[in-house]
């Protein structure tokens, strides 16, 4: 039983050694171990890597981060039965496996920050700005950690420091509303904690602009179901200083830019996941992950470098025309690939696949040489639109509607498109829908802006299962079962 407690709680009672390696040496559970630790400014250095590689791991290199929110909503479809197969058809449980590696992953984050904030005021630093530094990032990346928690959860425990055994038997559920008042605590502090810009030699490091952006966002979230806290003066005021955030943030031009290797760090992304090639996993696995798995490896335009993957993002000619239901919209052509090579040498044309950031350096398979965009700023520059319409500036909300569909080759709306907040809502679902298909983010908008259950009752009768979809309770995932049945958390 209490080999399951540790498994099953998510590591609260793990010690963070140090390290971003997938095999993160993660030591017993014992004081003598962590007496030494968590001391010197190098060891803080050490520990808030480990911070940053749990935040990777959980948005980007785990199959959990597109399983539950991609693979959930209407871009993506998988027939077998599997995770992602039982998550798309809305037949998981309690006890679907990726539900409790999601958890675990997530809670081992949550505590690899809470050993930093409960011993850095203790510890030795020769430069206190970078002791404030890795508070607020510690900051930042646990209340990011909760952000997902609390979207696919609801409300969860709330952990703010290390936990004994006896101590983690009697943690409870805090609820939605509470969740979400301590993520926005974490990021207010870090606001305060963190640096005015990148840094150069570390650009993938949390800055101001980056946990004023998430604050907004969350702000919106806050704002919609279930909540609905009409928080948009909030979301407004956070987002508005990162579409200001002139020299930091900004609107690229074209679209295809934004995943360019060249491109990294610059002004589209306001806080991106480092990758890097060749450096024992730290790759980015997004491009071979989706590229099919019968693809030729090869370097032409109908190959793939190492080849494909098993566990890519499945959908077809019907659901792409559905997201690119207007003509001509550029976005198409850079977000997939409609035409590839087969090992066998035949020329595939009926199984498309996702092309995004298929570009830079790659040594290995799913090792690819570039960065994951965590927080665009086109998605910052939406969700501000989102906030003025809610207060009363519609028409500078039509004109960032406008701004993106130019940029993506489409003709601009008039204010008739916009005449209620429901025909508002359906343009924006629309225009977020293919600017960021496939980057994790559509099925968190269908639940936000309630919406989920009409739009999948809908997709689910094309495949003969709208019934399995039977209340909005299924927005939200079930607490893993093994989770349930040893620390009683329901």
């Amino acid at each position: 039983m209490k080999k399951s407690l540790l498994y099953i709680l998510s590591s609260l009672l793990l010690v963070v050694t140090g390290g971003c390696s997938d095999d993160l040496n993660l030591s017993p559970i014992s004081n003598k171990n962590i007496e030494g630790f968590y001391k010197t400014q190098s060891q803080f250095e050490q520990a808030i890597i480990g911070c940053y590689h749990g935040l990777r791991n959980a948005n980007l290199k785990s199959n959990f981060s597109y399983q539950l929110t991609e693979c959930r909503s209407d871009n993506a479809w998988q027939q077998v039965d599997y995770d992602d197969g039982m998550i798309s058809r809305f037949t998981e449980n309690a006890a679907t496996p990726v539900l409790n590696t999601a958890w675990a992953d997530l809670y081992n984050t949550v505590m690899r920050c809470n050993y930093i904030l409960t011993r850095i005021e203790d510890a030795t630093f020769e430069d206190e700005g970078v002791r404030k530094q890795i508070e607020g990032e510690a900051r930042f990346v646990r209340a990011l950690i909760y952000f997902d928690l609390v979207r696919y959860f609801r409300g969860v425990p709330i952990v703010d420091k290390p936990l004994t055994i006896s101590e983690a038997y009697s943690v409870t559920r805090a609820t939605e509303e509470e969740v979400y008042d301590f993520i926005i605590s974490d990021l207010k502090a870090a606001i305060v904690l963190l640096p005015d810009v990148k840094p150069k030699e570390l650009p993938n490091r949390a800055t101001i602009l980056a946990a004023k952006g998430f604050l907004g966002k969350v702000y919106v979230f806050q704002s919609g179901y279930p909540l609905n806290k009409n928080n948009w003066e909030s979301a407004k005021s956070e987002l508005e200083a990162v579409v200001n955030g002139i020299g930091q943030a900004g609107f690229f031009s074209k679209y295809e830019d934004i995943f360019l290797y060249e491109n990294e760090n610059k002004d589209q992304a306001v806080f991106s996941l480092g990758c890097q090639t060749n450096a024992q996993g730290e790759g980015n696995p997004y491009p071979s992950r989706n590229a099919p798995n019968g693809i030729k490896p090869g370097d032409t335009e109908l190959t793939v470098p190492f080849g494909g993957s098993p566990w890519q993002l499945f959908f077809d000619d019907e659901i792409l025309d559905d997201i690119f239901s207007e003509e001509g919209d550029e976005r198409r052509v850079y977000s997939i690939q409609t035409e590839w090579e087969e090992k066998s040498g035949s020329i595939i044309t009926n199984k498309p696949f996702v092309r995004k950031y298929q570009n830079g350096p790659i040594s290995a398979a799913s090792d690819w040489d570039i960065d994951w965009i965590m927080l665009r700023y086109t998605d910052v520059y939406m969700l501000y639109a989102e906030a003025l319409y809610h207060t009363n500036n519609q028409a500078e909300a039509l004109d960032i509607i406008n701004k993106v569909r130019i940029r993506a080759g489409l003709t601009t709306l008039t204010s008739v498109a916009i005449s209620s907040v429901d025909s508002f809502t359906d343009v924006l679902l629309k225009e977020r829908r293919r600017e960021f298909c496939f980057e994790n983010q559509r099925w968190g908008d269908l639940v936000r802006t309630d919406r989920a259950f009409d739009v999948m009752k809908k997709f689910l009768s094309r495949y003969g299962i709208a019934d399995n979809l039977k209340s909005k309770e299924q927005y939200f995932y079930p607490i893993p079962e093994r989770e349930t049945n040893v620390s009683g958390i329901k």
